[in-house]
């Protein structure tokens, strides 16, 4: 059997101790020959080596670092550190930087070993830049616990919280930047370019819980978020605390009608006569229905705190919902407020509520209105606040939260029964100009 027989080259060495200078450098590179190594020690700076190969010419310090290896009681080994080229380092410059080193090696450094621990660390700052780390959290927040309340977040929370992280790294033009080089500054540039107020404060939030998340992690000293001054830090808006009347209710109501798109129509009186969600609605499906029992069962999965939740459903919202299903042809599942293009849920809200402040001449409000119109109505009307808040699905208000949220687990339905059926009263009252609601400001109406 053959074997296989490696071969290599030889490679001739040669080494002369001798001042070197400028003219000896451009006489040996002119006079190298193939694998062949000459070294050339200076006389002047001890230590210093020009090494001259057939490709290329390096300078080299070679030393033997202070003291004794306890295990043995003898001298460390000498090392050797590349110092460069002559191409980028005269012969000047390399005593000079050769000196240096015999300077710290004295003193008791050993700088072959600090060069390692500096590449070292400039490779895993490197490897930690705030995109990779943005991935990394990725796959983190899943699993971290929420920071109100109890369990883990939603697949929504998670969902825009990234997109928030990564927004925020490329208004500050910082993804390949170190983790570790990201200051206050590049905060300041994020908040100054963010735009409006309530986009700084989203991009602002969410950067500052990944960087704690850095911090926490050992990726970063201190999260630059928290040297901001909190005089310059997007303040959080306050609550909005504005309703609609009754009568103001009634107007949009009407106004609805003057729609291009019917299923328009439906969705704003649906939300109106309905204390949901606009999402809640827009993602109901007709599974989610029993109109013959007058119920409407939301899946934890399309509600805001992912609890599964109840509702009853008024006369008004009820002729809604069947008129629909009739036109639909009765079907047993499917969105029940589909887009009329894409049969998709609908998201176009900004262009329905364009329409319909043309249509009603009222500005200054908000889909969310809404379900605060309720729960003042039913306030007024002596409903106790606690089945306000069960009918509206709120978990963290002061009736539901804390510990009265984990004992009191009644849902007190045959209660909430009776205030739905009161909101829709006084609801179809006010559409048919029989409302008396003198204990709220209407707003004005603008042309």
């Amino acid at each position: 059997m053959r074997k296989d027989v490696k071969t290599s080259k030889t490679v001739r060495k040669a080494s002369k101790t001798v001042r070197i200078t400028k003219t000896l450098i451009e006489n040996a590179w002119r006079q190298r020959k193939p694998d062949s190594r000459l070294t050339m020690r200076d006389t002047e700076c001890r230590g210093l080596t020009l090494v001259v190969n057939q490709q290329t010419m390096t300078w080299s310090y070679a030393y033997r670092p202070r003291g004794k290896d306890p295990n043995t009681a003898k001298r460390w080994p000498s090392k050797e550190l590349t110092l460069g080229n002559p191409a980028s380092l005269s012969i000047e410059d390399a005593r000079i930087a050769a000196n240096q080193l015999k300077g710290q090696v004295a003193a008791g450094s050993d700088p072959v070993v600090e060069k390692k621990q500096r590449a070292a660390a400039e490779q895993l700052r490197r490897s930690t830049t705030l995109e990779r780390l943005a991935e990394i959290y990725a796959t983190v927040l899943p699993k971290r616990p929420k920071l109100r309340g109890t369990g883990l977040p939603s697949p929504d929370y998670i969902g825009e919280e990234l997109a928030q992280v990564r927004m925020s790294l490329a208004d500050m033009d910082a993804a390949d930047k170190p983790a570790a080089d990201l200051t206050s500054t590049d905060i300041r540039q994020l908040l100054s370019g963010a735009g409006g107020i309530t986009t700084a404060r989203h991009r602002f939030s969410a950067l500052s819980r990944f960087l704690d998340w850095c911090h926490d992690a050992g990726h970063i000293q201190v999260n630059p978020c928290v040297q901001i001054d909190r005089n310059r830090r997007p303040r959080t808006p306050q609550a909005r605390a504005h309703y609609l009347s009754l009568p103001e209710l009634a107007h949009l109501w009407h106004a609805a009608e003057r729609l291009r798109q019917p299923v328009w129509r439906d969705l704003v009186r649906f939300l109106i006569c309905c204390p949901c969600r606009r999402g809640e609605a827009t993602e109901m499906d007709w599974a989610h229905l029993d109109l013959e029992a007058a119920e409407w069962r939301q899946p934890g999965k399309l509600t805001k705190n992912r609890d599964p939740h109840r509702l009853h459903l008024h006369p008004l919202a009820l002729s809604i919902l069947r008129a629909r299903h009739e036109a639909a042809g009765k079907p047993r599942t499917g969105l029940v407020f589909a887009a009329p293009r894409s049969s998709k849920a609908i998201d176009t809200f900004t262009k329905i509520k364009g329409e319909l402040v043309a249509a009603a001449s009222m500005n200054g409000w908000t889909w969310h209105d809404f379900r605060r119109s309720f729960a003042t109505a039913l306030g007024e009307a002596g409903i106790s606040e606690t089945i306000a808040d069960a009918m509206l699905n709120h978990r963290q208000s002061a009736t539901r939260g804390g510990v009265l949220g984990v004992y009191q687990r009644a849902a007190r339905w045959p209660e909430q029964q009776r205030a739905m059926a009161l909101w829709g009263q006084l609801l179809a009252d006010a559409i048919d100009g029989r409302a008396e609601d003198g204990n709220v400001v209407t707003m004005a109406l603008t042309a």
